[in-house]
């Protein structure tokens, strides 16, 4: 049976390998922690959307239905972006008397008194505009060059122009994508099928499935993302392996909402020559020596300061184990300091 946990690297690149034995052990600096980007992937609820609020939708999705979990070396790009939008809008003469009406600010005086300076202010307005229009039709309709606007025609008569009562207004946060680039070399038969398993899975988690025959697409699993830290215990003691989350890093990046795969690609001649793997003179194929693969997620929800400043929120330093989540199986413990890479032969 397939681990549910899929991995790579499984080797660091520098453990405390035999050929160390001529130096002094102070003098070694093996690979002590591996920094990993966790993607769990969760099932789909059925007859709903995981991800979504309206109709049936459980907006946060079911998270006791992991489908998967995949670990990943960091990326190559570290960012984290943010972005709000905001509008101007031009109020005009009366729009000051129109927003305190509908907040409820002001006496009935003080709003019948915007309003007439308002009005009073408008009508030069008026003037300007409709001397401007004429103008401007009178043009056209002889055939001849002419186009002016009000604030055209009083900075022409008056050296100035009329003020537009602008203000700055919030409109939103816009919806956020993450795109990773991951470099993956296998070096042993192990990880050759980790990798392939991990593309395999990615791709099927960011498909539909179908059902009533082929009436129906289902909607596909959706993800979570974080960055954690393993950290080995002695050889051979796995009891002592442990997963944290970096203190400050994982501070600064995070993904505190659900996440859809919207792109997938992989590049299995990055070189720009195909090679394959095999294991000395077997016949057996593993499969290209080098891939490059690139992810694109869509978050499904926009952010909110709360996410970030929850009361309940971990400070992101706490060693934590829990049974079901970070305990790793044999197959999937990162062999850190035990120098059992097996290399290949190119073909």
């Amino acid at each position: 049976m397939a681990s549910n946990r899929l991995m790579y690297p499984l080797i660091a690149p520098r453990g405390g390998v035999g050929s160390d034995g001529a130096i002094s052990r102070k003098s070694r600096y093996p690979t002590k922690v591996m920094d990993y980007l966790k993607f769990t992937i969760y099932e789909s609820d059925e007859n709903s959307n995981s991800y979504t609020y309206a109709g049936k939708g459980k907006g946060g999705g079911d998270k006791k239905k992991i489908y998967k979990t995949v670990y990943l070396y960091l990326p190559h790009q570290l960012t984290e972006t943010f972005n709000t939008a905001y509008d101007r809008a031009a109020l005009g003469p009366f729009g000051s008397a129109a927003v305190d009406a509908v907040s409820g600010r002001g006496s009935m005086d003080t709003f019948v008194d915007k309003i007439q300076n308002g009005a009073n202010s408008a009508k030069s307005q008026v003037a300007f505009g409709a001397v401007a229009g004429i103008f401007t039709n009178l043009s056209g309709a002889i055939g001849v060059d002419g186009n002016l606007s009000k604030n055209q025609l009083a900075a022409l008569a008056k050296g100035k122009v009329f003020n537009p009562y602008e203000e700055t207004v919030f409109r939103g946060v816009n919806y956020r994508q993450h795109n990773f680039d991951f470099d993956m070399a296998p070096r042993n038969g192990e990880e050759a099928s980790s990798i392939r398993d991990i593309i395999l899975t990615l791709r099927d988690s960011m498909l539909p499935d179908t059902s009533d025959g082929d009436k129906w697409l289902t909607v596909p699993r959706f993800f979570r993302a974080e960055i954690v830290r393993y950290t080995p215990g002695k050889l051979g003691n796995q009891n002592g392996n442990k997963i944290s989350r970096p203190q400050s890093l994982a501070t600064l990046l995070t993904y505190p909402v659900n996440m859809v795969l919207t792109g997938l690609q992989v590049n299995m001649t990055p070189t720009g020559q195909n090679n394959s793997i095999r294991r000395g003179d077997e016949l057996e194929d593993y499969g290209p020596a080098a891939y490059k693969m690139s992810l694109t997620f869509d978050e499904t929800a926009f952010i909110t300061r709360g996410m970030y400043s929850g009361k309940k929120k971990k400070s992101g330093n706490e060693q934590f184990l829990p049974p079901n989540t970070f305990s790793l199986p044999d197959d999937a413990i990162p062999k850190i300091g035990t120098g059992d890479t097996n290399y290949f032969d190119f073909t």
